[in-house]
């Protein structure tokens, strides 16, 4: 008999116990029986759970790169804040550690006093911080009494410098000052200034003396000896501007270009205008030029003329402070990134310049006699239909701005041929509405070219010396040859026969101007020694002893001679120069902004394009 070997599995029936509680009573064998756990060991493993058919509730989570980008967020956010806080703590400690936290502390710093009190008598101008009625700080500048006017050009510098850092630290104490540079609406204006009139009338500074510059500020200035006593009841001027021609620097150049634009801020600004000319290198100005217009009122008196800030009422300009005068109009030689706010700059300075040109620039005395006859010649030239060209040619101490000509000049030949492709624009068909007659076509092949230089070598030089002449023949800077031909003692000469053998006259060797215009050669003009003070660099701004009377007739030679060909080379067509030298500037506002737009100027150095005033290296 087959039996099968599956057997019938035997069931397992879980019993509920009497009780709930087990008994204490029970034994150990009861308490296993009781709690068997065989079952759990054959019972399957749980299934997981399957997902659910009904949508979970809430906000459906990020996906994984955007929680991460959010994390990397919040992370940087954090490092940020942290790194802002720790900066912003560190400043204001710095702050607190280095900005003044009384006035006496800006007092050391840039000399400038407290008058709250009393008012110390100072020797030097100065800066000063004053305390008006509401107990809230001020500054002003104070000019002594005894003080001369003008002051020499690198006090008015200083003063201005001394000013700019007295203003940055009351802004660092009390957070609203601010300092004008310049007559732009891009600088700020010192808000906290106090004009020294104002000053007195308020009682912050002493009044002056009831009878200062009556008199004799207005015979200091150009033209004012003359009208001095007629004018003497004539009150003092609201608002005035006064140049002062003297300067360290032994250039015409730079003094005239800022006395033009000195005069077309003082129109602009409605201020009277006046001319110092005590100290100025080349004499009086009246030398060479007719007075200026004389105002109706009278200067005011030198402690009030302040160079800084330009609101004051009586500002003084002097070559030193044209950074704070004129304040962006002094560009930087590089070009400007927005090319409207340059090209905006430079036609607001040309302007001021136009302006003191026509009204300054008129030549007196026998210069002027034979201006009108060498500008008739030209005129001439003209009205024949023949081409007038002026070339401007600067050596000397003045360089190109241009890289591979920086330690050296611009070839001669550089101009002909600008001249030359200036004629040939004028004989172009494309510039002729009617065909040129012969005659006027011959006019025009051989213009008058006109030459001007510093440097007495460049009319013999083989690319001038056959197809040029001289802009005017008046007055001529010599080389040393022609001196020498025409004086030709120097050296150990012998005495006298009567007189003792043991006394040797020694005659300073001849000088010329081959080469250019060089200061040290400016200097020594009739002061051999002041000359070599200054070829090492050891001349004073002011020299104690003024200059001889023949120094300065060499030095009117000089300037008469530059501004002559000034003159004539701004009459004719059109004019050849390098704009790093000022007269090639000068030129420029000679001959007018529409003139250098139709090419009546044009420059040859390659440094710049285009016409500018003033840059920051002049």
């Amino acid at each position: 008999m087959i039996h099968s070997a599956r057997q019938a599995r035997p069931t397992s029936t879980l019993r509920r116990t009497a009780s709930a509680t087990p008994s204490f009573n029970t034994t150990a064998a009861d308490f296993s029986r009781q709690f068997n756990f065989q079952h759990l060991l054959n019972s399957p493993l749980p299934s997981p759970a399957l997902p659910s058919i009904v949508p979970r509730r809430g906000k459906k989570p990020a996906p994984r790169p955007i929680r991460k980008a959010v994390r990397i967020f919040a992370r940087l956010s954090t490092c940020l804040f942290v790194f802002a806080t720790l900066y912003g703590f560190v400043t204001l400690v710095r702050h607190m550690l280095s900005s003044p936290t009384s006035l006496d502390i800006i007092s050391v710093n840039v000399n400038a006093y407290d008058l709250a009190g009393q008012e110390p008598a100072f020797q030097v101008a100065t800066p000063l911080v004053i305390t008006d009625s509401r107990h809230k700080p001020k500054w002003t500048v104070a000019i002594p009494e005894s003080a001369e006017f003008p002051l020499k050009p690198s006090q008015y510098a200083q003063i201005c410098a001394r000013c700019e850092d007295l203003v940055q630290q009351l802004h660092a104490s009390t957070i609203h000052s601010h300092f004008h540079m310049g007559p732009t609406e891009s600088r700020r204006t010192a808000t906290d200034f106090v004009d020294v009139q104002e000053a007195h009338d308020q009682g912050l500074l002493s009044s002056p003396p009831a009878d200062e510059g009556r008199l004799d500020a207005g015979s200091i200035v150009v033209g004012g000896a003359g009208r001095a006593q007629s004018s003497n009841k004539a009150g003092i001027c609201q608002k005035s501007l006064t140049f002062v021609m003297e300067t360290a620097d032994a250039g015409l150049g730079k003094t005239l270009l800022g006395l033009w634009m000195a005069y077309g801020l003082a129109q602009e600004e409605g201020r009277a205008f006046f001319i110092d000319d005590s100290n100025w290198a080349y004499g009086k100005y009246t030398t060479f030029f007719e007075p200026p217009p004389i105002p109706a009122c009278r200067p005011p008196p030198a402690t009030q003329r302040l160079p800084c800030p330009h609101q004051t009422r009586h500002l003084v300009i002097s070559t030193t402070t044209y950074q704070w005068v004129f304040g962006d109009l002094v560009e930087p030689l590089s070009h400007d990134r927005h090319p409207h706010n340059q090209a905006t700059r430079k036609h607001r300075a040309f302007s001021l310049a136009r302006a003191g040109h026509e009204a300054l620039f008129h030549l007196t005395g026998a210069d002027a006699d034979y201006l009108s006859t060498r500008l008739a010649e030209l005129h001439t030239t003209h009205s024949q239909g023949s081409l007038s060209i002026g070339l401007h040619v600067r050596r000397g101490d003045r360089h190109p701005w241009e890289r591979q000509y920086s330690d050296s000049y611009i070839p001669h030949s550089t101009y002909t041929s600008t001249a030359q492709a200036l004629i040939a624009t004028v004989l172009s068909p494309a510039n002729n509405t009617a065909p040129l007659s012969a005659t006027h076509r011959a006019h025009h092949s051989t213009p008058k070219i006109l030459l001007a230089s510093d440097d007495p070598e460049t009319y013999l030089a083989p690319e001038f010396i056959s197809t040029t002449e001289r802009a005017q023949a008046r007055i001529q800077l010599a080389s040393k040859a022609t001196l020498d031909a025409a004086l030709p003692h120097h050296g150990p000469q012998a005495p006298p026969p009567d007189q003792d053998p043991a006394f040797i006259k020694f005659v300073e060797p001849n000088v010329g101007w081959e080469g250019g215009f060089f200061a040290s050669i400016f200097w020594g003009l009739g002061n051999a020694a002041e000359g070599r003070a200054a070829a090492r660099g050891l001349r004073e701004e002011r020299p104690r002893k003024a200059p001889t009377e023949e120094s300065l007739r060499l030095r009117e030679y000089v300037g008469r001679a530059y501004l002559l060909d000034l003159k004539v080379l701004g009459s004719t067509s059109s004019v050849v120069c390098g704009v790093s030298s000022f007269g090639c500037r000068i030129l420029g506002v000679m001959k007018g902004w529409d003139e250098i737009e139709d090419g009546g100027w044009s420059n040859v150095d390659g440094g710049y394009a285009g016409w500018i005033g003033f840059v920051e290296d002049d």
